[in-house]
């Protein structure tokens, strides 16, 4: 399978390594990456580099594209619309951008019915599954009833950026463990500081587990440690950098897991989902991950616990919305200009004596009809706005139609 790069960070080259080194994948173009070009030339030395990214959306020039974050915000937004608008496959290094334009790209897609991925170290490891599998025994399980997951950070760099990348990551991982997020709370550095040293956050989801994630130094390979806490035990992930096997330690048992590419896995998943064996709704709860993230921030801040409503993000629903409240506004003009119509007309209209008129023979001078119905006007126009729902919605394109099969 071809695929191309457009922005690079360290989990994009670790895909690309990935890629290179099966003989069934390769890299045909690279874009946006001049800050990793060497690491990249060295990795794919046959891919072409070029600034016209928009050969890309021609159907069949690549078979999905590894899309992370660089420096030009405009021109990167662009290529990720267009690239959902026309249907690309993607694989997005997690987190992608901020929550607010990764629901713009979730209402695209769910319109065209293409295909995100998001990509973060560990994917599919099978140690995450066996957390699973004890959380859905309940009190048939090695540890009993699942009580919680606490997962252990250790970062040898614990800036503020550094430490929300690693958190949206660790939050999507918990959030397939305890359900989706309903709730996020924060303790730890003031919002304002440059690093977050001993961040330490409490999740809790749909289901009855809950969720702690904290932060703190690296400790030789070790890069994080999962412990699943039950009613009668523990299990515990430890997490190892590079390629060393991580380990599962249940009560007095421990068991080691075979090496596990979680780039290759990555791949594997999207070529599933690509050839129609699995939707992709993943990426709208990667979203919600995102949300609940960027409120840490809010939650150091007010030092309070921050809720969340989910409902799901289209562009028919954003209409409506829109349509409510531009609804609100046009009543309220309607109302404020009739009020002032009133006022003013009450002011200026001359006394009439009927009698007098009546007397004259002379015709009474009345506005045209249709003048007099002028609060009548903005109220029509809004209601005959309502029906542009129906005009600019598109048909859902079937996916397994136009996504490109694998070689």
């Amino acid at each position: 399978m071809r695929f191309a790069l457009i922005g690079c960070n360290d989990d994009a080259i670790h895909i690309a390594r990935a890629i290179v080194s099966s003989p069934s994948h390769s890299i045909a173009s690279i874009h946006d990456a001049d800050e990793y070009r060497e690491r990249l030339s060295d990795l794919a030395p046959a891919a072409v580099w070029s600034e016209h990214w928009e050969g890309l959306l021609v159907t069949g020039e690549v078979d999905a594209v590894i899309l992370s974050r660089h420096a030009d915000t405009l021109v990167f937004e662009d290529q990720c619309r267009k690239l959902v608008q026309a249907q690309v496959p993607i694989i997005a290094t997690h987190p992608l951008s901020d929550s607010l334009f990764c629901y713009e790209l979730e209402m695209m897609r769910d319109e065209v019915g293409g295909v995100i991925l998001a990509f973060a170290p560990g994917f599919g490891h099978p140690a995450f599954q066996k957390l699973a599998d004890l959380i859905g025994a309940g009190e048939s399980s090695e540890i009993g009833v699942a009580e919680q997951v606490v997962i252990e950070r250790h970062l040898p760099a614990r800036d503020r950026t550094t430490v929300l990348k690693v958190v949206a990551q660790d939050v999507t991982l918990m959030r397939q463990l305890i359900g989706e997020i309903t709730s996020i709370s924060a303790v730890g550095a003031e919002p304002r500081d440059a690093s977050l040293p001993n961040l330490a956050v409490n999740v809790t989801g749909t289901s009855e587990v809950v969720g702690r994630w904290s932060v703190g130094p690296a400790m030789d390979d070790c890069v994080v440690t999962i412990t699943l806490v039950g009613a009668r035990g523990t299990a515990i992930i430890t997490a190892y950098a590079g390629s060393r096997p991580w380990e599962l330690r249940i009560g007095s048992q421990q068991r080691t897991f075979d090496p596990h590419d979680d780039a290759l896995a990555a791949i594997e998943f999207w070529q599933q989902a690509a050839n129609g064996g699995a939707m992709n709704t993943e990426w709208e709860s990667v979203c919600h991950d995102l949300d609940a993230v960027e409120q840490i921030e809010r939650s150091l801040r007010r030092k309070r616990t921050i809720e969340f409503r989910r409902d799901a993000q289209n562009e028919e629903g954003a209409f409506k919305g829109i349509m409510s409240a531009g609804g609100c506004v046009v009543l309220m003009l309607a109302l404020l200009l009739l009020m002032i119509f009133a006022v003013v007309e009450g002011f200026r209209m001359p006394l009439i004596d009927a009698e007098a008129v009546r007397a004259s023979g002379e015709p009474v001078h009345r506005t045209h009809v249709l003048l007099r119905l002028w609060p009548v006007y903005p109220l029509a126009a809004f209601l005959l706005l309502q029906f542009l729902v129906f005009v600019a919605k598109k048909p859902k394109a079937n996916p397994t139609e136009t996504t490109p099969e694998g070689d």
